[in-house]
């Protein structure tokens, strides 16, 4: 999710002084880059110390650090003007076309790990580590994620679940208890099945967790911890493509660190599993 969006959609929960610096950062952003922090101020009739709160509020360090990822942000915001959308580059070379799509990646990592909310993650791992029964559950490109979760907790001695029909969704959830989590992956946090399947988890006393865009959408809302991702993707995107990528890699810092807190218990039961593993390779 670029800066600006995650401005807009944080704005409902800033102070008023936060929303005049927000509003000035949005209205004017195409010539910001050249504005020093005094003048912002100034502008928005507050401190400089307050337009730095809103920065790091963001993930930045400070304003210079906002701004260098402002210019970059403007600068693709022209590429993909010029192209029409942002994963689809006609007349282009494959060559071009490997680099920008690499590039979405990286920045779609890079501002995942920026803003995603360690505390969080602290207790979605606390939380994991305590599980009796764990559930994963996805649609569409998500659901592949829900089967990655799957394969990679099982691994570790999980008893875990994992179905993508929604029929055995329904049943896989109405089976859960207190004690239990549920992981779910939505990026936009809408999906009608997933919000529905949400509240059966609740209703059974299960603990959830949503890994989703940042911006407080209706599954964040709903769920009891939130790890929450950014990417550059759109509605108009071919296919899920850099919003896969931060939800992957937010599944992964969370498999890592259950491994890591659970370490004596999950070293024996890896490496029986990588012996098993390295039987069925020539």
């Amino acid at each position: 999710m670029s800066t600006l969006s995650c401005l807009q959609d944080m704005y409902s929960t800033l102070t008023p002084v936060e929303q005049r610096i927000a509003t000035y950062f949005i209205d004017n952003n195409d010539v910001l880059v050249k504005k020093p922090i005094l003048e912002v101020a100034e502008q928005c009739g507050t401190s400089k110390s307050a337009v730095v709160r809103l920065c790091k509020r963001l993930g930045f360090n400070g304003y210079k650090d906002f701004l260098n990822d402002l210019s970059a942000e403007i600068a693709l915001k022209k590429r993909d003007k010029m192209y029409g959308h942002s994963d689809i580059y006609p007349s282009s070379t494959v060559a071009n076309i490997c680099n920008l799509v690499t590039h979405n990646a990286i920045q779609a990592l890079e501002s995942t790990s920026r803003i995603l909310s360690k505390d969080a993650m602290e207790k979605a791992v606390e939380a994991i580590s305590k599980a009796k029964r764990l559930d994963f559950y996805g649609a569409g490109n998500s659901g592949i994620l829900a089967e990655d979760a799957d394969m990679k907790f099982a691994r570790i001695g999980y008893f875990t679940k994992c179905c993508v029909d929604v029929h055995r969704q329904l049943l896989a959830a109405s089976t859960l208890k207190a004690g239990d989590v549920a992981v779910f992956f939505s990026y936009y946090g809408t999906t009608k099945d997933i919000l529905d399947l949400h509240d059966i988890v609740k209703e059974q006393g299960a603990t959830t967790i949503a890994i989703t865009c940042v911006g407080g959408n209706l599954l964040a809302k709903k769920a009891d911890i939130v790890l929450e991702t950014a990417s550059t993707e759109s509605l108009t995107r071919s296919g899920a493509m850099t919003s896969r990528l931060a939800m992957l890699n937010v599944l992964d810092m969370l498999f890592t660190a259950v491994a890591s807190k659970n370490y004596k218990k999950v070293k024996e039961v890896l490496d029986r599993s990588a012996v098993l593993v390295r039987r069925e390779r020539y």
